[in-house]
């Protein structure tokens, strides 16, 4: 009962955090360009640096033996590599206001994509019975429908609006779709009481950027997007839930101590390692 009061309480917190995002990145919105685009900057820096510090904790806590200490090991990984992402696009906008060179921030979040699909798959494994063949073939169907849309969209758009190389418009929706498919099995497997809370807010999270992915690339390729735009709301709400999942499992880790529950699904079990 106690579990889920707190449970309930970390909820109300991230609905109001959400809800607290939005209303001022558009209010910063209404004031400018300028200052949207420094309001998203420092909310991204200060929410992937809260991310990647939880998830230090995380790999301090867990170790690195097993499935689950393979997967904070990657998530950590994935975490500093957006981390530095962020870091380095804020660094030349704010100190040198230019564009930070070329294909910079692709490669940290490329490589992070990699990563936090590695994590996911780690931290979803010890599940496998719980899987079934239909679910991966339902997830599949839904992410390939969402893949072919965003192609489309890239090899119909005129050589003027491409501003970046077909490759690396390219990584973005692929790897989206590859990502999506453990994402809507962990949020499955939620629901189904197979996965403790902070599985299903790291899933939910990951939708919620691979939904902003393609808001942003629509928005790029009808030359509607600049820095700073509602839709970046999308990125920090995924960082935001990142943050909350990981502080309610950390929350969860040391109940876990003197109640012997498993910290993957939060119940007594014979463990998911």
């Amino acid at each position: 009962m106690q579990l889920f009061y707190q449970r309930f309480n970390v909820q109300e917190y991230l609905l109001f955090t959400l809800l607290g995002i939005t209303s001022i990145v558009l209010l910063a919105n209404i004031a400018g360009q300028d200052v949207a685009e420094n309001t998203t900057n420092i909310f991204s820096i200060i929410l992937s640096g809260t991310v990647m510090i939880f998830s230090f904790f995380m790999v301090s806590k867990y170790g690195i033996k097993g499935n689950h200490g393979k997967a904070w090991i990657l998530f950590m990984l994935f975490s500093t590599y957006w981390f530095c992402a962020e870091t380095v696009d804020i660094f030349y906008n704010i100190v040198f206001e230019v564009d930070a060179w070329e294909y910079a921030n692709d490669f940290f979040h490329i490589t992070g994509y990699q990563l936090f699909f590695a994590s996911l798959v780690f931290y979803l494994k010890p599940f496998v019975t719980q899987i079934s063949k239909k679910l991966v073939i339902g997830t599949t169907v839904i992410s390939m429908s969402l893949l072919i849309p965003s192609l489309i969209m890239i090899f119909d758009a005129t050589p003027d609006l491409m501003n970046k190389n077909y490759l690396v418009l390219l990584a973005y929706p692929v790897l989206d779709s590859i990502i999506l498919i453990p994402a809507l099995i962990g949020v499955v497997l939620f629901f189904k009481g197979g996965v403790n809370f902070m599985v299903s807010l790291m899933c939910l999270g990951i939708i919620t950027q691979i939904i902003g992915d393609n808001s942003v690339l629509f928005l790029s390729l009808q030359n509607l997007y600049y820095r700073g735009h509602m839709a970046e709301i999308l990125f920090l709400w995924t960082y935001a839930m990142f943050s909350f999942g990981l502080s309610n499992q950390i929350g969860l880790f040391r109940e876990n101590l003197d109640e012997n529950l498993c910290p993957a699904c939060g119940k007594t079990c014979s463990g998911h390692n």
